[in-house]
This record gives C-alpha cells, structure tokens and sequence, in this order.
C-alpha cells in the first residue's frame, strides 16, 4: 500500500532531493574554509546546517514550483501524458541543478577572494570570461572541469534515487486536481518562510556573531537570486533613520573638515629661465591589492616593500587610510571621482549614474592638463575602459597596447613591463599632465616572474612574493623616472585600490584588510613634509581633495578646483601646526554583508543580516555608530538619485 501510494508523495521527494543537494555543497564550504571557523567556538559553524533549514525551504520551494505544476497537468490529462511530463520534469530538473552546480561551485571560488557569498556584482563580471579565466591556472580550470561533470553526475544518481522515475500512480482522476490549491498554498507559504507580514531574508539565517557562520547557512541561490531582484532597485534598504536626521549627521561629520583651507605642501618651482612654473605634474600609481598588511611602517609583514619604504622616508605617509570597497571598479572611482563604495552595486557598472561624476583627470583636463591611463589588462571588464574614456583620458593603454611577449601573467603584462612603458610614455607628454597607472601583477594567480624569499605553495607566500615583486617594478620605475627631464615637478600618489584578506587570512569585514597605503612623493614636496606621518583617518575617496590641497599650494594652482561632494578635506585648521600629531577623523568601508567604520577611538563592523555591531578594536560609541548609519543612508540616496 506503502509502494502504491508513493506517486504521491512525489513533491515531497523533491523537496528532500533538494534539501540534500543543498547540504553536500554546505558540506564542500564548510570543509574548504575550515581556517575560517571560530577560533573561540568552531562548533558553531556545524550549527550552520539546521539554521539554514529557512532559507533553504523557502529557494527548494520556488524549484519545485513548475514541476509540480507540471506534475498536476499531468494528472488531468491522464495516463496518455505520464511519460511526456515525467520526461520533461526530469530534463527541467537536470537543467536546474546543472545551473546550480556551477553557481554553488562559484560561490566557493569567488568566496575565496571576496570573503561574501555570490551576487548580482560576480554577474556582471561575467560578461567579460576571458578576464575571469586568465586569473585561473590551467590545472585548475582542468580539476574545475572534472569537478563539474562529477557533482552532474552524481545529482542525476541521487536524483533518480531520491525522486525516482516513476512519479505518477497507476490511475488517477481529474478530480486529484483539487489538490493543486493545497500544493500551491505550501509552495507558497514556503517561498515566503512561513505566514509572518515580511516575507523571508537572509537575517532568518543570520544566528552567529562569527561572520563566517552566517555565510555558511545562507543558501548561495537564494542570495544570488535576490541580489539580481534588487540590482537595480530604487529604494534605498539602509535605513536606519529620518532622511534630515541622516544628513544632518553627514553634514557635521564633514564640517570637521574645512574643504577650503590650505596647508603649505610645495616649494616654489621655476623653470631653468627662472620663470614659475605655476601647475605640478601629477602620477598616481594604484596598486592592484596593496593591503598596509605588506607595508612595514603601517605595522605590516617587514622586509615586503624596501622601495616604498624608501619613498615614506622621503615622503609623506598616510596612515590609517582605508578603501571604501574590495574590488578594482569601486577603488578606481573612490580614487579618482571620490565616490565612495555601496555594499550592493558598483556605481561604474551603470554608465548613467557613473558619467555625472566628477573626477580628478576631468577636472585637470580642463585646467589644460594632459592625461594618460595605462594598465596591463583588458579594461573591458567591469565597464573600465567606457568610464575612462568618459573621463578625458587622451590617451589610454591597456592589455591590447602590448606585444604578445609583453604579456607574462595570465591576467596581463606584468607591472614591470607596464611600469617601464609608464616612463616612456610620459616622455611624450606636454606638461602639465596627469598620468594614472594601475598594476596588476598582485592578484591570483600570483603568477609573477620573479622568485624572493617567500618561496612557497600557499596563498599567503604567493601572495608575498608577488607584493616583493609589485615593490621592485616600483623601484625599477622610479630609476627611470629620475633620468626624465619632468620628475623634478612631479607629484607622485601612491595608493592601493582595494585592500585584501592576505597575507593575514582576516576577512573582510575586518578593519586590517580595508586598511591600506597612501603615499605622496616627489621634489616639490616642502623639506619640512619628507618623512611625514599623517596620522588623520580618511578614505581612498578623500584624495581629490587631499590633491586639491597639494596643487593649491606652492603654485598658483589649476584654476578650476577639484569639487568631488564625497570627498572631504581630511586636514583641520585647528591641527595645522601639529598635523602630524593627530588622530582624528574616520574611514568608512562596505560590502554586501555590513558598514565598517574606524576611528582614532575604535574599529567596528555593523551586519545587516543580524543588526549587530562587531566591535575589533576600542570602541565606537553610540554617536560612532549612528555617523556610519547615517553615512550609508545619505550616500545610498544620493547614489540613487544620479
């Protein structure tokens, strides 16, 4: 009687496949990132399988909705139409799941490096393949390949174990389709997570004050599916106050910092027929990863970095900048438009919103300055190249610029090459200009040609080796440049894009992989600021102004000033004579999980799924923590306003 009812029992079936498929990769991420557990409990993590259960229920609910629709049509049409719709119920669900395999697979291989689960940013990057492929080593695209077509494999197994063939009984009435009201019922109540007002999210899942706990039990569908769904909301999801009371807060929070003072940073420059050369030439260098985890005097790991080191000597060092985001597109645009990263979107990936920004070479292309970019990869991914070009670069080199010899790492031209090419290109630049050049050479696979002391197979010394060899073509630069007839008027700003979760293993949620180097070099700086440490705390997006204070001084500086609104005068009036004494201001950070905010008093993470705060160093008071609230709510509506 048992065996004769089972048909029926054929949407449950489903259910408890899915349920399984959803523990096996659970499983596979909680192995993989064991380093990740809780040091202090790391039974926690196992806990992730039952507070899953929610989110789980609620994404199988929405998988098995068509089939068990199908399933229903099936049994009004009668026996004539079992093999059709057991067919085309079986292929549906191997077409899913195959889908599923490779999302879940994705979301423990972005994870790695992002350090939070799968969304609607990795989406986009897709666009671009070949980007993401040269990142990948051979042997690992061939194990990736084998891995996938075994876990296929396997579903279909497990599926015809599980669900079965046969899902149909042997007679059945039209009248069995007065059950498709009930199934619909369930199937909805479980797509919901239950009768509750608000429908299901991710803070169901949320249990833990170990981040990594609460990635662990939320379902890489589920979140990836909701990210697209909300991609291009126009509702702001970080509220936390009034809109007046929110800005309000900003505005305080800024007015700490007088956008118009001046400090003095250069000397006088002339010309060799004694006439004053009234605008410096600039070059940033952004360095691809550049955590202060490999910057000795920013506490990091000694001996990685002795050419930047020797450019702190002779420069000015600031300390405790952080970047707003983790990934190249948000560094770039903090860096040079002085927007700071939204934990959901990347503002370059929408060209509408991106091109009403302003930004540093745009603006000094109007001074008459000339501009260049150069970069080693391809800047097609993440909408790079469409937004520079936006932003009058006249002249712009990319993976596509170089020979194939040239090309020595499978993401692009190593930074030494890219770096040489640099100086020769400046060469032909009429001054004023504004050069940026953007390394890569310190990003998986770490693929470098070049052999330091840190020699082994893990991520961390990869990592180190390759930060050894970002630091050398660093040098080898700055001996070019110092042959050239402009670097004796030429400011250098040396700035990572983003900082990373090497060498250290910490995540990124925590404050030391968001904290990163800002350097400022070159002859014209006064004597008085070589060897400075500027212990204010800022933003990457804070250097259009930090800029904009430089070329103000010593010279008449560009005539039209730098206005990006989010970035801010991180130096005060009443610290001029002591600036390098102070502590004070702060650094906002982001990503999809939470708002990090760090201050000379204390060092904090506040997550969205569970509303906590994560205190890490000090402590954020309460006025602290709403600053970071109100920071996000006012720069989540302007974004959506542009």
């Amino acid at each position: 009687m048992l065996k004769s009812f089972r048909p029926y029992l054929f949407p449950f079936r489903l259910l408890v496949f899915w349920l399984l498929f959803f523990v096996l990769f659970r499983l596979w991420f909680v192995l993989w990132f064991h380093n990740d557990w809780a040091v202090e409990n790391p039974g926690s993590t196992w806990v992730s399988f039952w507070h899953a259960l929610p989110l789980d229920v609620s994404f199988a609910a929405y998988l098995l909705t068509f089939p068990v629709l199908l399933w229903q049509l099936g049994i009004a049409f009668g026996t004539r139409a079992y093999p059709g719709a057991e067919k085309s119920i079986f292929w549906f669900n191997v077409l899913i799941f195959s889908i599923l395999i490779f999302i879940f697979g994705a979301n423990i291989f972005l994870y790695q490096e992002w350090q939070t689960p799968l969304n609607n940013r990795a989406v986009a990057y897709f666009k671009t393949p070949s980007a993401l492929l040269d990142s990948m080593s051979m042997p690992f695209k061939m194990v990736s390949v084998v891995l996938y077509s075994a876990f296929v494999w396997l579903m279909v197994w497990g599926y015809k174990k599980v669900v079965g063939a046969k899902i149909y009984p042997e007679r059945t009435s039209p009248w069995s389709l007065l059950s498709l009201p009930l199934w619909l019922g369930l199937l909805v109540l479980g797509i919901r997570g239950g009768t509750g007002v608000m429908p299901i999210n991710e803070s169901a899942v949320y249990y833990s004050s170990h981040l990594f706990d609460n990635h662990a039990a939320t379902n890489p569908g589920w979140s990836l599916s909701h990210s697209l769904i909300e991609a291009r909301s126009t509702v702001n999801r970080y509220v936390f106050m009034a809109d007046s009371v929110a800005e309000k807060q900003v505005k305080e929070l800024w007015s700490k910092g007088n956008r118009d003072f001046k400090f003095d940073f250069l000397r006088p420059l002339f010309s060799a027929d004694s006439i004053l050369v009234h605008n410096t030439n600039v070059v940033f260098i952004i360095m691809e990863s550049h955590t202060a985890q490999v910057i000795e005097e920013l506490g990091g790991e000694p001996g990685v970095c002795p050419n930047l080191s020797r450019l702190i000597r002779d420069g000015m060092l600031f300390e405790n900048i952080y970047g707003s985001g983790y990934r190249t597109d948000q560094g770039i645009v903090s860096i040079l438009a002085g927007y700071p990263a939204q934990p959901d979107q990347s503002i370059i990936l929408l060209d509408d919103k991106a091109s009403k920004l302003e930004s540093i070479p745009g603006v000094l292309h109007e001074n008459g300055y000339s501009t260049a970019f150069l970069y080693g990869g391809e800047l097609t991914f993440a909408n790079l190249g469409l937004w520079l070009t936006n932003q009058h670069f006249d002249k712009i080199f990319s993976e596509s610029d170089f020979t194939g010899a040239e090309k020595t790492q499978r993401w692009g031209v190593d930074d030494s090459i890219m770096l040489q090419r640099a100086a020769k290109e400046i060469n032909g630049l009429r001054p004023p200009f504004f050069v940026t050049a953007m390394t890569l050479s310190l990003h998986p696979p770490y693929d470098v040609p070049f052999q330091s002391k840190w020699s082994g197979s893990s991520d961390r010394e990869k990592f180190l080796n390759s930060a050894s060899f970002v630091d050398h073509a660093i040098g080898a630069f700055f001996k070019s440049a110092e042959q050239q007839p402009w670097y004796d008027n030429t400011i250098f700003v040396l700035v990572a894009d983003h900082g990373s979760t090497q060498p250290g293993g910490v995540g990124m949620d925590r404050p030391q992989s968001r904290h990163i180097p800002l350097i400022v070099f070159g002859k014209p700086l006064l004597d008085e600021r070589r060897g400075q440490r500027i212990h204010v705390y800022g933003n990457h997006h804070d250097i259009p102004q930090i800029l904009q204070s430089i070329l103000n001084t010593g010279s008449d500086g560009p005539s039209k000033p730098i206005q990006c609104h989010w970035s801010h005068n991180i130096f005060r009036e009443d610290a001029s004579e002591h600036i390098d004494k102070q502590s004070y201001g702060f650094a906002y950070y982001t990503n999809e999980n939470g708002i990090g905010w760090a201050t000379a008093h204390g060092k904090g993470f506040y997550e969205f799924g569970s509303k906590e705060w994560r205190i890490f160093e000090g402590e954020l008071d309460a006025v602290d923590r709403a600053n970071a609230q109100a920071y996000l709510q006012t720069l989540y509506d302007d974004f959506l306003s542009k």
